[in-house]
């Protein structure tokens, strides 16, 4: 793996033919990925937001999908590829993300995450997400979710 301590880290929006990528992206971190279909349908919903983060020249190291409409958003997805966690990827991806829903005039942004993910929920809060509410069985495994918010 190369070092990009050096190089900057550069955050656009996701094209079409990112998707390979982003359904790379998506296997790569979660239990219960999206099929290639709805990541496919994200890219071109008009309230969407898919962001990417890449170095000059390297795959896509991250992706970050969010939802708005009326003044409220959702981070709906936020994936890093596993060998380059811990640089900062996540937090640019949200960072740039909110910025642009700001830009939209959103006013809060909402996010749904596994009770039991505490490095996400230690993220999230860092950022300023706190809890609002709690989700009953939100994932297929029956597990619950926080619904952590952010006022924009």
């Amino acid at each position: 793996m190369i070092d990009h301590c050096d190089q900057p880290l550069a955050i656009r929006p996701a094209r079409p033919e990112d998707l390979h990528r982003i359904a790379w992206l998506e296997e790569s971190s979660f239990k219960d990925s999206w099929p290639y279909d709805l990541l496919a349908y994200e890219l071109t919903h008009p309230r969407a937001l898919v962001l990417l983060a890449e170095w000059e020249g390297e795959p896509a190291a991250g992706y970050a999908s969010f939802r708005h409409v009326a003044g409220e958003a959702e981070i709906l997805r936020l994936a890093v590829d596993p060998a380059v966690r811990r640089h900062g990827i996540a937090r640019a991806l949200v960072d740039r993300g909110l910025d642009s829903l700001r830009e939209r005039r959103v006013l809060t942004c909402h996010l749904e995450v596994r009770m039991d993910n505490e490095a996400a929920i230690a993220f999230y809060r860092a950022l300023g997400f706190a809890r609002t509410g709690r989700r009953r069985s939100y994932y297929r495994d029956g597990e619950d979710a926080l619904i952590l918010s952010l006022g924009l």
